[in-house]
C-alpha cells in the first residue's frame, strides 16, 4: 500500500508523544514493505506569503513534506484556524503526486480540516486518530482562557474568549454584546456582505461554524480512533457518534526500557517529563515542593525551556529559588530508559484531561510508580497503591503532602507492567485496519 501520514508537527523539529508515535507507525509500515511519507506543518515566522509553500525533506529514511504557513496572514484567520483552503490545496497537490491508497491523520490541528477534506474530495480512505481534543476545543486541551476546565462548547460562540486569548480573533468591544445579538448580527452581516464583512463580524461568523464543520469532517473518516474510553466519552458528550469511534490505545516504544532497580539513597529523585506549559502543571509541582524546604528531594524537569513567555519565565524563577530543582532540557526519544533509570517517581501534575501519555506507559512498563493528578484518563490508568498514587489536580497542599509522604527507602517494590502494548503490536493493529479498509475499497471499486 501507499500510505501518507498527516500530523500537525513532526520530528526532528518537535518531539512529543504524537510525533514519536507517528514516526513509530510510519517506520514500521515502511519496514513492512509499504510506501510511506509524512505531511506536516511548520509555523512560519515570515510575513512574506512567497515563503508559504511545501518543502521536501527526509527524516530517518522517511520522506517528509513540510507545509510552511503563518495563520495570521490567512485572508480569514478565524476560519483558517480550522478550515484553511491554502493548506488544503497544498495537501491536495502532494496527494496527487503520492497517490496514496490510504491517509492516516494523527493530528489535524494546523493542517486544519481542509487537509482531510482534500482526501475526501479525492476519494482517498482516511483513518483519523483523535490525538487530543482539538476537534471540540480550539485550544486542544479543554482548558479555558481563564484556566478553568471545560467539557466542550455549550453553544456556537462559547469558544470566542478562548480564540481571542489564543489567536486574537474577534478583537474589539463587540465581544461584550449579548450572545443572541452577536449571533443575529453576524448572520445578517454575512448574508448581506460576505467577504466585505468587517473583521470582527467575520471572526464571529467563522467561530460559530467551527463546531459543526469539524464534526462532519470527523464523521466522514473511514475509521475514527480514540485513545481511551474517557476521550471517547468526551467526544460523544459533544455530539459525536459513539458508533463511529473505536478505542485503540497507543503502543509504547520499548527498546532501551529496562526494569527499574531500587537506588540505595535517602534522597527522593522525582522526574517530570513533558512540555513546560500551564496545562501540564509543572508549577504545581514546584510550588508544592517549596512548601517543604526541608524535604530531601531531587526534582529533574525535562522539557523545552527555550523561548520566552510569561509562564516559562515564572517557572524559571521558581526553579532558581529551589536548589533541589534542575531544568534538564529535552532528550531524544530513544533515551527514555536512561532518563527513568535513576528515578524513584514520575510526577504528572496535569491540569487537563491527559489522554494516553506515553511517558506514563514507559514508567509503568519499567516499574516506576507514578504520582499523578486524578483527572481524565490518568484517574483511570493509575491504580493507587499498585503502580502509583492519585492527587487532586491543582491542589498544591495535597501535592505537598503527597511529596513528603514518599520515602525512597520505604517505597514498595514495583513490578513492571508487562501488559502494556508495545509499538510493534500497535503497528500490527493499525496495519490490519489499513488492510481492511484498503480491501473493502478495492472490492467496492471493482463492484465485488
Amino acid at each position: 500500500m501507499r500510505l501518507v501520514y498527516l500530523t500537525h508537527q513532526y520530528l526532528p523539529r518537535h518531539t512529543g508523544g504524537t510525533e514519536v508515535y507517528t514516526h513509530g507507525l510510519a517506520a514500521r509500515a515502511q519496514r513492512a514493505g509499504h510506501s510511506v511519507s509524512v505531511i506536516t506543518h511548520v509555523e512560519s515566522p515570515s510575513l512574506d506569503s512567497s515563503h508559504y509553500r511545501a518543502e521536501h525533506a527526509e527524516h530517518d529514511g522517511i520522506p517528509v513534506t513540510e507545509i510552511h504557513h503563518n495563520l495570521s496572514r490567512a485572508p480569514n484567520p478565524a476560519r483558517a484556524e480550522y478550515d484553511n483552503p491554502f493548506i488544503g490545496e497544498l495537501v491536495r497537490q502532494e496527494l496527487e503526486t503520492a497517490k496514496p491508497d490510504l491517509v492516516h491523520a494523527l493530528h489535524a490541528m494546523k493542517l486544519s480540516g481542509a487537509a482531510l477534506e482534500a482526501c475526501y474530495d479525492m476519494n482517498i480512505p482516511v483513518v483519523l486518530t483523535l490525538a487530543d481534543f482539538w476537534f471540540i476545543c480550539p485550544r486542544h486541551v479543554l482548558v479555558r482562557w481563564n484556566e478553568q476546565l471545560c467539557d466542550g462548547p455549550a453553544h456556537d460562540l462559547d469558544c470566542m474568549r478562548c480564540l481571542h486569548a489564543t489567536h486574537g480573533f474577534a478583537a474589539g468591544k463587540g465581544q461584550q454584546l449579548p450572545t443572541p445579538l452577536l449571533r443575529g448580527l453576524s448572520t445578517l452581516g454575512f448574508t448581506m456582505l460576505k467577504d466585505r464583512l468587517p473583521r470582527f463580524w467575520r471572526d464571529i461568523y467563522a467561530i460559530r461554524q467551527r463546531e459543526n464543520y469539524l464534526r462532519q469532517i470527523v464523521e466522514r473518516a473511514d475509521r475514527v480512533i480514540a485513545l481511551s474510553d474517557f476521550q471517547k466519552e468526551m467526544f460523544v458528550r459533544n455530539g459525536y457518534s459513539a458508533e463511529k469511534i473505536q478505542v485503540l490505545q497507543h503502543g509504547l516504544e520499548t527498546d532501551g526500557l529496562k526494569p527499574a532497580t531500587s537506588l540505595p539513597t535517602d534522597e527522593l529523585e522525582i522526574v517530570f517529563i513533558g512540555s513546560l506549559v500551564y496545562h501540564k502543571g509543572p508549577h504545581i509541582l514546584l510550588n508544592a515542593l517549596a512548601r517543604h524546604p526541608e524535604a530531601r528531594v531531587r526534582l529533574l524537569l525535562y522539557g523545552d525551556a527555550g523561548g520566552s513567555n510569561s509562564y516559562l519565565e515564572s517557572l524559571k524563577e521558581l526553579v532558581k529559588a529551589d536548589p533541589r530543582v534542575t531544568l534538564m532540557g529535552v532528550f531524544p526519544p530513544d533515551e527514555m530508559g536512561r532518563v527513568l533509570e535513576t528515578a524513584h517517581v514520575l510526577a504528572m501534575p496535569a491540569l487537563w484531561y491527559e489522554n494516553e501519555p506515553l511517558v506514563v506507559k514507559a514508567a509503568r512498563y519499567v516499574g516506576i510508580p507514578v504520582l499523578a493528578s486524578d483527572i481524565g484518563t490518568l484517574g483511570r490508568t493509575i491504580q493507587p497503591g499498585l503502580d502509583g498514587w492519585l492527587v487532586p489536580a491543582g491542589d498544591i497542599d495535597a501535592w505537598a503532602n503527597a511529596l513528603v509522604s514518599l520515602n525512597p527507602q520505604t517505597l514498595p517494590t514495583r513490578a513492571a507492567v508487562n501488559s502494556i502494548k508495545s509499538m510493534d503490536d500497535n503497528a500490527l493493529e493499525m496495519l490490519d485496519i489499513y488492510q481492511d479498509i484498503y480491501s473493502n475499497t478495492r472490492c467496492h471499486e471493482q463492484n465485488i
